[in-house]
């Protein structure tokens, strides 16, 4: 049997401390907000990298047996030792910017945070896959496999396979964008911690959204719409075992 990367066992990890009344409103307007998220950093050089690195996958003959431009890669270099302090400051402000959309959602989501340390409630599942929670590298994979998935109202689990080549897609434009190359901890935290909580909350809303075709609609139009801000488009792309490609 093809093992398997149980994303909802990694992401829904404090659905125990949701509770009943942690559903969120069905235009999930606030904590899944483009704004909440884009205001976080600019990922514009990343997004645009990846496309590029698909295209030229997508593009490339199998026949040719042309090789592509090899980058060596370092997988420590993407990771970086975690702030206590830092952690209560960039979940406060991911708070902040929900709550100038939805005052609602926004105070749903300070009693989360508020609750446990829901970033360290993800290291043993997350370990248990070989990945880690102070890894920049593996909070993108988990968020854009994740976001994708959420766009389709699905739940299912991505390959080892598919999962391997996504995380390299990921460190080969990490490496290659100077912003991210050359990122100090602070950086790598602060986006890290903005994609693992934007996963969890697309994964706890697909959870809650089973069996409501019109919420779990509106769970993948903000998944899209959050991708799109940070400049992916998901419905142009397909998962396979070679990583992300273009859709046509």
């Amino acid at each position: 049997m093809r093992a398997h990367v149980r994303y909802l066992a990694i992401l829904l990890t404090s659905l125990s401390v949701l509770g009943a009344e942690m559903v969120w409103a069905q235009d999930f307007a606030g904590p899944l907000s483009p704004g909440a998220f884009e205001a976080t950093m600019n990922m514009g050089p990343i997004a645009e990298t990846l496309r590029r690195q698909m295209r030229q996958r997508g593009n490339r003959d199998p026949a040719s047996g042309a090789p592509e431009t090899a980058r060596p890669l370092r997988p420590e270099s993407f990771r970086y030792s975690p702030s206590k302090s830092r952690r209560a400051a960039n979940l406060a402000s991911f708070v902040a910017k929900s709550r100038a959309i939805d005052p609602k959602g926004a105070d749903d989501l300070a009693r989360l945070v508020a609750s446990q340390d829901i970033i360290e409630a993800m290291r043993a599942p997350l370990a248990k896959y070989g990945m880690r929670i102070d890894d920049i590298a593996d909070a993108y994979t988990v968020w854009w496999i994740g976001a994708w998935q959420a766009t389709r109202g699905s739940t299912d689990d991505p390959s080892q396979a598919a999962t391997a080549a996504v995380r390299q897609q990921v460190m080969r434009t990490m490496a290659s964008v100077p912003e991210f190359a050359a990122a100090n901890d602070s950086f790598k935290q602060s986006m890290s911690e903005a994609l693992f909580l934007q996963a969890m909350l697309l994964g706890v809303g697909l959870e809650q959204a089973k069996g409501n075709p019109a919420q779990t609609k509106a769970i993948g139009r903000a998944a899209a719409e959050g991708a799109r801000s940070m400049g992916l488009d998901l419905a142009a792309m397909v998962l396979t075992e070679e990583g992300f490609k273009p859709a046509n």
